[in-house]
Order: C-alpha cells, then structure tokens, then sequence
C-alpha cells in the first residue's frame, strides 16, 4: 500500500528568520569595539562602549554626514561636494569640541578623541555609569545638598558662557548625579550634540535639543523672527531644572501651553511653586525671563547661589542645637543606601 504524506502536518520553515550571527569584536582607529553600536535614545548617532588597552571609553558614531569612499558612486562634482560638506562639518564641530575642553571644570565629560575612520565619524569620551541617581530624586535631599548640586551646575555652565558655548540641551537625562565620598552630590554634564559657539549658531532647521527646556528665542530663531542665539538659552532651561531640584515638579502653566516657552512668548509666564523661599522665587523668575537681555547671566546665577547658601549656613549656626533624644537600643544595620554609596559605586 502506498503511504500518502499528509500536507496539513508539513511545516514550511522557509520564511523563518535565521538566529543572529555571534558579534564579532572589531577595530575602530585605536579603539576595539566587542558589542554592537545601539541608537536607543540617540536618533542622531549610534553609542556604545569600546576599548582601548585595559580602558573602557563611550564611543559615538555619528550617522550624518558620511564621507564618500571609492565604492559610492558619484560624478565628480558631487563626491567634491560630499566632501566638502563632511569637512566644514567636521571642522566646526572640532572647533567647539576643542572649545568645551578648555572650559573644563572636573564637571563637564569632554571630548577625548573626533576622528573620522573610513566613512564615518567618531566621538570618544570618559565612560560614565549608567547607574547614577535618579535625577527626580534630588527633591528628597536637605537644601544644603540642593545647592550643592545647583551651585556645581551654575559654575560649570558659567565656564562654557566665558567660552561662548551654548550646551543647548539642558535636560535632566545630561546632568548625570554623583555622589562623592563625603556624601554630597555633584554632576556629571555630557552630550555636547547640539552645542553650538554662539557666533556660530547652526542653521534654523538644524536646531536640536528638547522642546521641554527650549528658551523663548530658540523657537522664534526656528521659525525665522528675530532672534540671538546666547549661552542665556541654556540659563532659561536651568531655571526650569532648578525647580524640579528644589519642588521636584516642572513649573505650573496653563492646558492651552505645551511648552514653557509658548507661555512666556504669550506673557503668560508659568507658575512657580507658592511653597518657595522669596529668594529662591526671585532667582528663578529671574533666570525665566522671556528677554534674554532681562534674563541672568549663568555667573551671575552661581554668584546668587553662593549668597543664598552663606545665608542658609549662617542661620544654621544661629539656630539652637537641637535637643538630643535618648539613647536607643542599637537596630539591625539597615541596607547600604545612595548617600552610603562611592565615587566607584556610580562611576
């Protein structure tokens, strides 16, 4: 008897997708790559970690612009073109690379290396933990820490303005917390992509940075209006920063805004948390002015902060020494929290 092969029980298998190939390590310039690149939360570039010796760096490759090798095929004319664009992108971005470095203060995680291998380019920096703190925490901290960690953001950002480097994306996600030994907290400032000299502002359509944190005159420079371009765009979004360190929430504005922008531009200016020392009030309505010209200079914020922290510490020492309460049966230890943490433990 003939046996016939039921077609029902036939399994197809040949739209299956194949297992991916096992990564391969490779060479980047001096720098050895052994995972692959990602581009989760970067729409701009691919980033990732490589090696070079026994030293762990954050590596970025950018996706545009990219150099025309031998195998693209262009006239004459075009491949000029392409290259040129590559290099007067590749030489500003070297100028305000160049410029950030010199604006060093122990805060900011400059560029080590640019460099273009093949047909891509690269950015290379300090490795930094991607398990600092939670940005949204701060709010649980006494104001001693706040101003630590505002008057560290101040100064740093105070030394990019003497530069005229304008970050540009000021946001929670690039001022990284770290705790030192003696328990207080300071920053780590990364992600340089949308900077800009301010002599040298990028094209309207070229703008970046998070629209949350965009000052007045940026959206008026996209659209075309009269606009400068200043390190005081990033002191409108400080003042933005600086509320959620001291409330832990984002300025009030009205349903009919979006933005913080859009109600400072309407002279419908945000609401600041009624809880606010006067002091601290006044700073940030005075770092949130829709005229950049009324607005503070970064300096001019960090000397504030100075004061109101002279202030704070000098009523400190005035207050009473709190009573002291009975001794307590010793506790079990508790868990190792964040102000018990290192420098090593974050980064």
């Amino acid at each position: 008897m003939a046996l016939v092969m039921d077609k029902r029980l036939t399994v197809d298998h040949s739209h299956e997708e194949k297992p991916p190939a096992e990564f391969q390590p490779y060479d980047i310039g001096e720098y050895t790559l052994k995972a692959p690149l990602t581009s989760n939360k970067s729409g701009f570039s691919k980033w990732g970690f490589c090696w070079k010796g026994d030293t762990e760096f954050f590596i970025k490759e950018f996706l545009s612009p990219v150099y025309p090798d031998d195998s693209v095929e262009l006239s004459a004319a075009m491949r000029e073109k392409r290259i040129d664009e590559c290099v007067r992108w590749f030489d500003s971005k070297s100028r305000i690379y160049n410029t950030i470095v010199q604006a060093q203060t122990g805060n900011l995680v400059v560029p080590i290396s640019f460099f273009k291998y093949e047909s891509r380019f690269y950015l290379v920096t300090q490795k930094v933990s991607e398990s600092a703190m939670d940005f949204a925490v701060l709010n649980r901290f006494d104001m001693a820490h706040k101003l630590i960690v505002m008057k560290v953001l101040a100064n740093s950002f105070a030394r990019l303005a003497e530069r005229n480097i304008v970050h540009a994306d000021v946001k929670p996600d690039n001022l990284l917390i770290k705790q030192t030994n003696g328990g207080f907290f300071t920053m780590k400032i990364i992600d340089f992509d949308a900077s800009y000299l301010a002599d040298q502002p990028p094209e309207p359509d070229e703008v970046q940075g998070d629209t949350v944190y965009y000052a007045p005159e940026t959206l008026l420079y996209i659209i075309g209006e009269p606009a400068h371009l200043s390190p005081k765009v990033d002191v409108f979004a400080m003042g933005i920063i600086f509320h959620q360190v001291l409330t832990g929430k984002m300025p009030v504005i009205k349903d009919e805004y979006d933005y913080i922008y859009e109600a400072v531009l309407s002279d419908d200016p945000p609401v600041l948390e009624p809880s606010l020392p006067p002091d601290y009030k006044r700073l940030l309505e005075n770092m949130l002015q829709k005229d950049p010209k009324n607005r503070l200079s970064m300096q001019q914020v960090f000397d504030e902060l100075v004061r109101l922290d002279t202030l704070r510490q000098a009523a400190e020492k005035a207050a009473p020494p709190p009573a002291v309460p009975p001794v307590q049966p010793a506790a079990a230890p508790a868990q190792a929290g964040f102000l018990n943490a290192t420098d090593d433990d974050l980064w």
